[in-house]
């Protein structure tokens, strides 16, 4: 199998973040121009400053993208690197992608914990197995 593959995962989450990316600042930009937030925050970020709702979201989903796919990425490129690609850990890849976006869509409709807990409690467990199934197979 073509180890390449085991990057293309990543490469839907790198272009989900950059999405997000662009919300994000539509959604700032938006605020401003609403005066619902001060453009010297862009600057200062004070605390002073009330943050609306959909702002404070946004950068708490940010932050989410590169919290457990962090980890995933790591593995990617090492199975990339150790051409440790077979059908199995290609269908959990693809498994994650699939679950950490159903969380980004959870969080992105609704914030709350226990709408989004299940997409990512699952990406975690496949995250731990793709891990297991990395170091069985480099032990044999």
């Amino acid at each position: 199998m073509n180890s390449f593959q085991i990057l293309l995962p990543v490469f839907a989450l790198v272009f989900l973040t950059y999405f997000h990316i662009a919300l994000n600042a539509f959604l700032i930009k938006k605020s401003i121009q609403n005066n619902e937030l001060d453009y010297k925050w862009m600057k200062f970020t004070p605390s002073w400053q009330e943050i609306p709702n959909d702002i404070q979201s946004s950068r708490e989903l940010y932050k989410n993208l590169f919290e457990t796919p962090l980890i995933f990425y790591f593995y990617c490129l090492l199975a990339y690197n150790l051409n440790h690609v077979t059908i199995l850990n290609l269908s959990l890849s693809w498994l994650f992608v699939f679950l950490r976006i159903w969380h980004y869509y959870v969080r992105l409709q609704n914030p709350k914990l226990s709408n989004r807990r299940p997409p990512f409690q699952y990406s975690v467990v496949v995250s731990f197995f793709l891990w297991v199934e990395l170091l069985i197979s480099s032990l044999k």
